[in-house]
This record gives C-alpha cells, structure tokens and sequence, in this order.
C-alpha cells in the first residue's frame, strides 16, 4: 500500500510540475503530498509494529501454553502414583477387616505395609522435587506454587499414614488388635482431599487465546 502512494505521488508531482500555472501553487501541493505521505507512513508503520507486536505475544502465549501443559502432564502422572499408593493402602486395610484367624499373616501385612511405605516415600520426595516453571507469568507461578504447597501437605499426611501403619503393624501382631490399630490410625492421619481444580482452572483460564 505504502509503494502505491510513492508512485501515485511522484506521478501526481510529476503532471502537476509541468501543467500548474505557478510554481508557487505547485511547492503548496507538494508540502499538502508531503503531510498526507507522512501520516500515511506513519499509520502504516504503527499498524506493522502492532502486528508484529501481537504476532510476537501469540507465539509468547503458545509457548507458555505449552509449558504449562508439559508441567501438569508430568504432575498428573505424580498424582496418578500417589492415587495407585492410596488405593492400594485401602485395598490392605479392608482385607484386614474380613481377614480370619486362619489366614492371617503379620508378617505378609508388615511387609506389604513396609514395601508402600517406601513407594510412598519415593513419591514424596518427588513431589518435594516440584517447581513452578519460571516461564510462566508471575500470576500462574503464584497459583502453581500454591498447587505444590497443597500437594506437598498431601503427600506428607500419606506417607505419615503409612508409616504410623507400619509400626502399628510390626511382628508378633494379634489380628484383632491389628485391625483396631490400623482402623483408628487410617481414621486419625488421614490426608484431606487434595482440591486443586480452582488453581489449575485460573491458570488456563490465564493462558487462553
């Protein structure tokens, strides 16, 4: 657009030049050509840089779009291990319920509870191995930082859990006692859910299109 209105000009001074009737006439069309140029430069060039500015923030926000959703896959799959640890920590202490003399075995249950406890510990320690990627915008590092803290208080309230269960649970154990020991400590030491959608909805509320 630019380039026609250079041509356009030099034509229209061109005819102008050699058909005006005075040269004075002619320099005040060619100071209004100028003004109109100029603005006509000026606009376009603030029309480029804002396009390249908006250009330059898109592929800003794919990129923090990205991070983000690499970050929360890797997370997703901690949560997952975390669940499996949980669920498999119920699955033994329900068994235990409808567990009879006959087939209890004290040692079977310590080691599978000792075997957990260390699963439990390896996923602590990961999840303590979390950062929010510094990528991200202050607000969704805020928000994330807020996510680990949150599943940090989690890991650690199941690991505690576990853990206490071992010992409750240490040979020479009578099934009976077992089973009260193990009931209250799941009852007391229990985690509390662990609610994050709120922080994780912002965040990709933040880093939509």
């Amino acid at each position: 657009m630019i380039y026609l209105l250079v041509v356009a000009a030099t034509v229209a001074l061109v005819l102008l030049y050699k058909f005006m009737a005075t040269r004075k006439n002619f320099f005040v069309i060619c100071a209004v050509l100028v003004v109109v140029f100029g603005v006509s430069a000026f606009v376009h060039n603030r029309q480029v840089q804002r396009e390249e500015i908006s250009r330059a923030q898109l592929e800003e926000l794919h990129e923090r779009q990205k991070i983000f959703g690499d970050w929360y896959t890797s997370y997703q799959r901690d949560i997952d291990r975390l669940d499996r640890n949980w669920q498999t920590y119920h699955n033994i202490i329900d068994g235990l319920k409808t567990m009879d003399a006959d087939s209890f075995n004290a040692e079977a249950i310590f080691l599978r509870l000792k075997e957990l406890e260390q699963e439990s510990i390896d996923e602590q320690i990961k999840i303590y191995g979390l950062t929010a990627p510094q990528l991200l915008d202050e607000e969704s590092r805020t928000l994330l930082e807020n996510v680990i803290r949150k599943t940090k208080d989690y890991v650690d309230a199941q690991t505690k859990t576990i853990s206490l269960s071992v010992e409750a649970a240490r040979p020479p154990a009578e099934l009976e006692t077992l089973k009260l020991k193990l009931h209250d400590i799941m009852i007391r030491e229990s985690p509390e859910g662990l609610f994050t959608a709120q922080e994780i909805s912002a965040i990709r509320d933040s880093l939509s299109d």
